[in-house]
């Protein structure tokens, strides 16, 4: 008898232990997983952009001089097991005048997040940098997302023009209203642009 009670114990903490299991596997794969992958304008949005995504898991790879290329060379070592969202901050630091290899990039990103997962990448406000403008790259930008249903823009050159006042000296970083706004376009995109 002992060993019956045993039994049905020890199978019954395995039935538990699986069905918590199975829930902690499907809580992977519900859109609710970020990875958060960015330059120096990423290290100052991500509080804020916690605050406003609460209930998601945000996984944070930062670089302050991250590039376009950099971003894509991450992204696909990590192919297999990605987030749903990937919430992507690059360019800013790339040089403007090689549109193609930006241009590589924001493909090679997409292309190994693939259909299933969505890439939300705002739009770049720096000066003109070596002689070039940084128009060639938000064209870069504009053409893979219409040809890629998942990637989702932030126009952050828009919200910047609106509010000039917000930019530092160097023409690229923000005050704490800045970051709060980008964090808040970033995060309303992943809500209402990428399934869960």
């Amino acid at each position: 008898m002992r060993v019956r009670i045993a039994a049905a114990t020890f199978f019954a903490g395995m039935l538990v232990a699986f069905a918590f299991l199975g829930a902690a596997h499907g809580a992977t794969r519900t859109g609710r997983n970020v990875l958060d992958l960015g330059d120096s304008l990423s290290v100052g949005t991500a509080p804020y952009l916690s605050a406003r995504l609460r209930g998601y898991r945000i996984e944070r790879v930062h670089d302050v001089g991250l590039h376009a290329y950099d971003a894509a060379e991450i992204v696909a070592g990590r192919a297999p097991s990605l987030s749903d969202v990937l919430v992507v901050s690059a360019g800013t630091n790339d040089d403007p005048r090689i549109v193609s290899t930006f241009w590589r990039a924001v493909s090679s990103v997409v292309g190994n997040a693939g259909p299933g997962r969505c890439v939300v990448w705002p739009t770049i406000v720096r000066p003109p940098a070596v002689g070039a403008s940084y128009d060639g790259l938000n064209r870069a930008l504009a053409r893979v997302a219409a040809r890629s249903r998942n990637l989702v823009l932030v126009d952050w050159v828009g919200m910047v023009r609106r509010h000039p006042s917000w930019l530092s000296a160097d023409g690229v970083h923000v005050n704490v209203a800045g970051y709060r706004a980008r964090a808040a376009a970033i995060a309303a995109a992943v809500r209402t642009r990428c399934p869960t």
